[in-house]
């Protein structure tokens, strides 16, 4: 499919990762105006790429270990206005751990998840969505070397998932700055977690909460506030 963003657009039906609200989420909520280097891992069609190319001037590497994912994603960047500041790589993490010649200023990831839930059938969606190919193990450790002392580490991850991966960070000595609580629905419970994870322990860690759609099913004010700068939707869409 195709998806129109304010100012680039995406192919998404090769990659395993489509175009989606938890990329929407994050691409928004990542604060990459300072940041002269981007990491982009797991970038299927190369939305968050484009989405930090937006609004940063940094030069980006968006890695996949998927084919397909690859050349979509490099199809979409060189539609972009942006080409020249986004290098899309077919490697996988461990090997771009070892290949890459400078750590990041930001790491930003929808990574692998749904550790202990049934694996769906299609190969793709098991590379993108379970720790098959990339554990959570792997993912702190070749992050933390690609990382200086002030970068920040900055996924989305399901809440318990979240949990989890804030704990194993915390033992290597990456602690949450800041965090965002998601929840679908006001009558639902929270079902994503952001993290920004920095090797400076916070005084005041900032914790914010957002619920996606209002009670009349359309898209909340602060959901609309926050991606403003990509989304092309109004509330007649919803």
């Amino acid at each position: 499919m195709s998806f129109r963003f304010r100012q680039f657009q995406v192919e998404d039906s090769r990659s395993t990762m489509k175009v989606g609200t938890d990329a929407m989420l994050l691409g928004s909520w990542v604060r990459p105006v300072a940041a002269s280097s981007i990491l982009d891992l797991g970038t299927g069609c190369g939305v968050l790429a484009l989405m930090m190319a937006q609004v940063s001037d940094a030069k980006i590497d968006a890695i996949d270990i998927h084919r397909p994912s690859v050349e979509e994603a490099d199809h979409n960047v060189l539609q972009s206005p942006w080409a020249s500041r986004i290098h899309v790589i077919h490697r996988s993490l461990g090997e771009h751990a070892r290949l890459a010649v400078h750590p990041y200023d930001i790491i930003i990831s929808n990574p692998p998840f749904f550790i202990n839930s049934l694996k769906p059938v299609s190969p793709g969606k098991l590379i993108a969505k379970h720790e098959c190919t990339l554990t959570f193990e792997s993912l702190l450790e070749h992050s933390l070397s690609l990382m200086h002392a002030g970068s920040s580490l900055c996924l989305i991850l399901p809440v318990n998932e979240g949990k989890l991966f804030t704990a194993m960070a915390s033992d290597k000595g990456l602690y949450p700055a800041r965090t965002l609580t998601i929840k679908p629905s006001p009558s639902k419970h929270p079902h994503r977690i952001l993290v920004e994870f920095r090797f400076k322990i916070p005084s005041e860690p900032f914790e914010d909460k957002l619920v996606i759609l209002d009670h009349q099913n359309r898209f909340s004010e602060k959901y609309l506030s926050m991606t403003q700068n990509f989304h092309l939707f109004n509330q007649k869409n919803t």
